[in-house]
């Protein structure tokens, strides 16, 4: 008898655990992202094309930002990224109490001819 109560207690602590993860996750899935500026960025190495299981293509190439950060983003599609030129490179945060997330988003290259010569 002794032995079934302690079982029991052992699963309503591991059912009481779960649910808490879940409803943790909740809250953090629906916090809204901010979007912080953008940065330029310029291609450090370029990634090889990695395809999914639906036949969609990207490159995982290694950026480095104006500010000094070195990231590795994900681009679209199976073409070479320009050399030396320019990237537009978004950023997003997401705060929950202690725990941060930071994501970055390629939007295309700086239209160089648009650009006053400096």
């Amino acid at each position: 008898m002794l032995r079934l109560l302690w079982e029991l207690r052992l699963a309503v602590i591991g059912g009481v655990a779960l649910l808490g993860t879940l409803a943790f996750g909740a809250v953090y899935a629906v916090t809204p992202t901010k979007f912080e500026g953008e940065q330029i960025g310029h291609l450090v190495t370029e990634g090889n094309v990695i395809t999914t299981r639906k036949g969609q293509q990207y490159r995982q190439d290694t950026i480095k930002l104006d500010n000094g950060t070195t990231i590795t983003l994900d681009l679209p599609g199976a073409e070479h990224a320009r050399v030396g030129a320019p990237m537009k490179i978004e950023i997003y945060e997401k705060d929950f109490g202690p725990l941060h997330h930071v994501s970055y988003k390629f939007t295309g290259y700086v239209d160089t001819a648009s650009q006053p010569n400096g």
